[in-house]
Order: C-alpha cells, then structure tokens, then sequence
C-alpha cells in the first residue's frame, strides 16, 4: 500500500469520458477525418488514439476482457462512442481495485518492447491527463471549425 490517501477521481473522470462522447456528437459528420494540417492528427485519430491507450495501459495493469482493436472496429461516430463507453468501463474496473492500484505494472510499448514499470497510480494518473489533454485538442479542432462549443466541463 501507498503512504498516500486514495483519490477518488472515478466520478470526475467519469464526466471527462462523457464530455468526450459530447464532442464526437458536436463534430460535423463530413468533418471526422478533418485536422488543421496534413501532418496533425485528425478529429478519428484522436479519439481511437485515446481509446487505444485505455485498451493498452488497462490491459498492461491486469484488466483482462475481450478488447477488440479500436482501429480496425471503430469507424462511424457511433461506434467510436461505443468505444469510449466500453473502454472507460474496462477503466472503471482498474480504478475500483486498490490492489491494481498500488501494484506495479510491466509498461508495454506499441512496438512490442517491455522495458519499464509503472506504479497503478502513476498508470491512473497518466491516462486521467491523457483523456483531458487530447479533449483540449479536439475542442480546439471545433473552435477552429467555427463549430460551437458544445457543453462540456470547466477544465
């Protein structure tokens, strides 16, 4: 066990995933494939990238389930919100055990590389950022749009 208290972060991350699913309805459907510049990713990008983090960084502390690989299943906007419902429920689970939590995890790279660990926390800690830094991103991508914002929270 850790010397700190456990955070309670489960039900504020819990509106960060539904302010995401908010953000996939805001995005123009003939826009989903959009970035400002070729060489930025676009709106899809994004969010199966997020999606695909949860997957591997859920999966790397433990929590074992049938996750099919985002990027060859989520394609339409519904799909990718079924996404995000499902892998933020595989979170959930991760974030409700406090023996994951204070475990270390073997980090395991995309190309197959396994070479660190990572406390449960940290792995929390890490996708909690993840998830708000990339909602900035697609927000910004909306604004540049002119399209307006939708309601999500104040971070």
């Amino acid at each position: 066990m850790s010397d700190f208290p456990a955070l309670d972060i489960t039900p504020f991350w819990a509106t960060v995933n539904d302010d995401l699913i908010t953000i996939v309805d805001s995005i123009p459907g003939d826009k989903i494939d959009w970035s400002p510049k070729p060489e930025l990713w676009n709106f899809r990008g994004i969010l199966l990238h997020i999606a695909s983090a949860r997957d591997g960084w859920a999966g790397g502390a433990g929590v074992e389930d049938d996750a099919p690989n985002v990027w060859q299943t989520a394609r339409s906007k519904d799909e990718i919100k079924a996404a995000f419902d499902r892998t933020w429920r595989r979170v959930a689970r991760f974030l409700a055990d406090p023996g994951r939590l204070d475990d270390e995890h073997t980090v395991v790279w995309s190309d197959g590389s396994r070479d660190e660990r990572a406390a449960g926390h940290w792995i929390a800690f890490h996708l909690l950022e993840h998830d708000i830094h990339h909602r900035s991103d697609l927000l910004h991508y909306l604004a540049l749009l002119g399209v307006p914002m939708p309601d999500v929270g104040p971070l």
